[in-house]
């Protein structure tokens, strides 16, 4: 009776931290619902850029050498781009879509979000930061990014993410930055 007690418990408890392995992938949004935020009932073109020269240098100045990619995706209709990026946050990747208009962040999106901490950068408070920013230079956002206590790497992953989303809209053949 005893050994069958603890059998039971000691299932209970693995299924339990299973279901919370399972559950710790949060998908807020999916690819479809992101690009309808971004440009509503219209057909935006799915277009690339080839990861070689300008492309590939600037990426790699902004998430590190070891960043490799056939293509950066994006889809665009006019002066408005959206792009879906991964990063690690801590040991997980973040996967957060950007929606790009007149060289400016207009919206972050956290699409898929699987760390166990430091999901505060998926609400509207933290993400409402980066509305309107731009790039001060080739790399760098032009304005600051306050973090969230305990968040720290998911706060840096954002925000990397972000300048590698403007920083490529500005590569962009079609787009007009100053």
């Amino acid at each position: 009776m005893t050994y069958r007690f603890l059998m039971l418990s000691v299932l209970s408890l693995f299924f339990i931290m299973a279901s919370y392995k399972i559950s710790a992938a949060d998908a807020l949004l999916s690819k479809e619902q992101f690009l309808e935020k971004a440009f509503g009932d219209k057909e935006a073109k799915k277009k690339s850029l080839r990861f070689k020269d300008e492309v590939k240098n600037t990426a790699q100045k902004i998430m590190g050498s070891k960043y490799k990619k056939v293509l950066m995706r994006y889809w665009i209709d006019g002066q408005r781009t959206a792009w879906i990026l991964n990063r690690i946050g801590k040991v997980k990747q973040i996967t957060a879509g950007f929606i790009i208009e007149n060289c400016k962040i207009v919206s972050i999106h956290v699409l898929v979000y699987r760390e166990s901490h430091g999901w505060e950068v998926k609400y509207p408070s933290f993400r409402d930061q980066f509305k309107g920013i731009s790039m001060s230079n080739k790399y760098k956002l032009d304005k600051s990014i306050d973090g969230i206590s305990g968040a720290t790497l998911s706060v840096n992953s954002m925000r990397i993410m972000a300048s590698l989303a403007l920083a490529m809209h500005y590569l962009v053949p079609d787009i007009k930055c100053p």
